[in-house]
This record gives C-alpha cells, structure tokens and sequence, in this order.
C-alpha cells in the first residue's frame, strides 16, 4: 500500500507501505513471544525484497497497533506507525457485540445483540439477509459480517450519542495512551536512525456517515496527537484517518484541514 509523508519545508516523500503487519494472519503463530517477534523475520526478507526491486522507492512497514514494550522486535526500516485509542469507541463496540483491532468480539446470546438493534436504522434488513455491496470485501478485508452490519446500518446519531455520553469517562485515558505511544515510537525512530510518521488514526474505525470523530471532540483528539507528533520530531501527520478523499470529511471540512496540515508542512 503506497503510503506519504511531509518532510522538511513541505516536501514530500513517498514509499512502499506494508500495511498494518501485526494485524494480519499472513505470518503464522510460531511461538515467538509478544506481538512483533514473530514478524521479525518475514518483514526483514520481505523489505529487502521490495528494495531490491525498486531501488529508488523507500520501503517500510507500518504497525497496527503500537506496543510500545515491543518495538525494538520490530525490523529496523520500520518506521509508520498508526494509532487507534479505540478508549471510548472500544467501550461501544464492546457493548454492540463486536471486536476490534485485536480484541475479539465478545460472546453475545444473539446478533444483532439488544444494544445494536436499539440502533440501527428502522430500514435496517434482518442480519440473514445483509451482504456487503461487493462480494469480495469479506474475503479480501478480514472484517466480519457483523461488523459490515453494523457500520452499514447503524443509525449515525445515535452511535454518536453514545460516545458523547460516554466520552468524559475515557478522555483522560485516551490522552494519556496517545502521547504515551507518540513518545515510544519516536524513541524508537531515534535509536534507529529513521523517521517517524503517523500513517493512520486516530480514534477508531467508525461508520462512513457518523461525525464523533469529525465534529469537535474528535477534532480536539486530533489536533492533540497532530501537535504531540510535531513535538516529538515526527516528520509526517496524518490528521485523522477520516480525512481522506472518500470520506465526507473531505469536502465538509477543507478549512480545518487545511489549518491544521499547515501545522505539519510548516514545522
């Protein structure tokens, strides 16, 4: 996956991107202890690999999720890194009956479960019945059924009147495990003598149509990890993952985005 970052006076630099290695089943289990041991060794070959092959195209990987305990298992041209505090989005997944990242869905007695139903769009067909628009996003993505269901059914106000209602308990939280993750990561880039870059966040992987991450909490979450990553000498920020071409976001909130990228191509 192509990825970009923004260097030094707005230039940019491109490069060949693994995405979200920790995440995927490609390398199987093969005892090594921890989240990042086991990758070690494919990513190491599979990085000279593409080096090799294009020659004038930096290569790297990104990592889903950031155990900071374990970066130094990770091979040294790692170097993107993305962050999802799920914090309060995880406490409603969790209540819905759905998994995330790498927590797994927890047991339920029926899906749709009582708290998904109580949201979902009265037009919303039967769970049996629903199927992605194209057949091949269940094959090719990993995601379950359930998680399609919800994410294409939900009603978007009241999924975000959930995590209004639930934020001020996981705000300090969410906080405290970005920065703590900004400033582990770029240590690690320091000792390795590579840049450091935000590839994806922030909060979590929300609904197309739903706003918590785009109205004004979730832009304050954004400017905070934006502003961290500046200061810890990150050389690219994305501002939030729900800004991008194919995302309302795009075309509803140029002016935010563009003051705060001037944040990033400025520094």
């Amino acid at each position: 996956m192509p990825g970009v970052g923004v260097g030094e006076a707005g230039d940019c630099w491109y490069s060949q991107e693994d995405d979200e290695v920790g995440n995927c089943d490609l390398v199987p289990a093969d005892g090594a202890p921890g989240h990042y041991a086991r990758l070690r060794g494919p990513l190491e070959r599979a990085l000279k690999l593409l080096k090799a092959r294009h020659t004038s195209i930096p290569a790297t990987c990104s990592v889903g999720e950031p155990w900071s305990g374990e970066l130094d298992d990770l091979p040294g041209q790692a170097e993107i890194a993305h962050f999802y505090v799920y914090g309060v989005l995880g406490a409603l997944y969790e209540a819905v009956g759905l998994g995330h990242g790498t927590e797994a869905a927890p047991e339920t007695a029926a899906w749709p479960t009582p708290e998904l139903t109580a949201m979902l769009r009265p037009d919303a067909p039967d769970f049996a019945d629903h199927h992605p628009d194209e057949p091949w996003r269940l094959a090719a993505t990993g995601i379950p059924r359930e998680l399609f269901y919800a994410h294409d059914w939900v009603d978007p106000d009241r999924w975000d009147l959930w995590l209004y209602e639930n934020y001020p308990t996981h705000r300090q939280a969410m906080r405290e495990t970005l920065a703590s993750w900004v400033d582990s990561v770029a240590d690690f880039a320091r000792r390795r003598g590579v840049p450091a870059v935000l590839g994806e966040g922030v909060v979590g992987y929300t609904p197309l149509l739903t706003r918590f991450e785009e109205h004004a909490v979730g832009k304050d979450i954004a400017e905070f990890v934006v502003d961290r990553c500046l200061a810890a000498g990150f050389q690219g920020v994305v501002l939030t993952s729900n800004a991008a071409p194919h995302h309302p976001m795009w075309h509803t909130d140029r002016e935010w985005m563009r003051r705060v990228n001037s944040r990033v191509t400025t520094s």
